[in-house]
C-alpha cells in the first residue's frame, strides 16, 4: 500500500476551525449526556457530512463531493480492505489469548457461540462505533487538520489524541468502565484506548489513500470480540 493523495479529496484549510470548533462543542454535549449509539448516526455522521457539503464550493456542492472528501469515492473502496481484514483478525486472535476476559472469550470459542456471536457482532460494528467513529475522526475531522498542520502524519497524531479525548467522558461517567469517578484513570483509559487505536487506523487510512472503508472493516473487527463477550456476559 502506497501513500497517495488526491486532489478531489482536499479540503480547505478554513475547515480545521470548523470541525475543531464542532469537535469541542460535541465533546462538551458528551459531559452533560452520554449518548447512544444510535445517536451518533447524527452527531457523528449527519452533521458532519452537512458541514462538508456546505464547506465546498458552491459549484461542487453535491452528496458524491462531500463524501468525497471523507474517503467515500468510486474507484477506491477496495484499496487496503484485504489488510484491514487480515490485521484486524490478526488482533481479534490476540484478544482471545491476552485480553482481561480472555477466560470467557476462549469459553465463547468451546462452546460454539462464538461461531455466530463474532460474525453478528462485526455487523452490528459495521452499522455503529465502526463506521460513526471511523466517519468523523478519520474520514471528517483528520482530513480537515491536515491543512493546517501541513502534514498528513501529523494529523493522523492529532486526530488520535482527539478520539482518546473523546473516549474521556465515556471513561468518567459511564459506569461500565473501571474508571468511572476517578479523572486521572479516566483520562489514562481515555487516551490508553483512543490513542493507539486512533493511530492504528489513521496510518491504515493514509496508507490506503484515504479509504474510509478500510478503516470501518478494522474498526469493526477490534471491536467484535469485546462487543462479543459484553453481549454474552455483560
Amino acid at each position: 500500500m502506497e501513500p497517495t493523495r488526491t486532489d478531489d479529496v482536499n479540503v480547505a484549510a478554513r475547515d480545521t476551525w470548523i470541525a475543531l470548533a464542532y469537535f469541542s462543542a460535541y465533546l462538551l454535549l458528551l459531559f452533560s449526556t452520554l449518548e447512544s449509539e444510535f445517536f451518533h448516526w447524527v452527531t457523528l455522521v449527519a452533521i458532519p457530512l452537512a458541514i462538508a457539503w456546505v464547506s465546498r464550493p458552491a459549484g461542487q456542492r453535491t452528496l458524491k463531493a462531500a463524501l468525497t472528501t471523507v474517503g467515500l469515492r468510486r474507484g477506491n473502496l477496495t484499496r487496503g480492505v484485504a489488510w484491514a481484514l487480515v490485521l484486524g483478525l490478526a488482533i481479534s486472535l490476540f484478544q482471545v489469548f491476552f485480553s482481561a476476559r480472555s477466560g470467557e472469550i476462549q469459553a465463547l470459542i468451546s462452546s460454539g457461540r462464538a461461531l455466530y456471536l463474532f460474525p453478528l457482532t462485526f455487523v452490528l460494528m459495521m452499522g455503529l462505533a465502526g463506521f460513526t467513529e471511523e466517519f468523523f475522526f478519520r474520514g471528517f475531522l483528520l482530513t480537515r487538520l491536515e491543512p493546517l498542520l501541513k502534514s498528513r502524519w501529523l494529523a493522523v497524531i492529532a486526530s488520535s489524541l482527539l478520539f482518546g479525548v473523546y473516549h474521556l467522558p465515556y471513561a468518567y461517567m459511564n459506569p461500565r468502565w473501571p474508571s468511572a469517578g476517578d479523572w486521572g484513570e479516566a483520562w489514562a483509559a481515555a487516551l490508553g484506548n483512543g490513542v493507539p487505536g486512533g493511530l492504528l487506523l489513521g496510518t491504515l487510512y493514509v496508507l490506503t489513500g484515504r479509504n474510509l472503508l478500510a478503516c470501518v472493516v478494522l474498526h469493526s473487527l477490534i471491536n467484535a470480540v469485546p462487543a462479543m463477550t459484553m453481549m454474552r456476559f455483560g
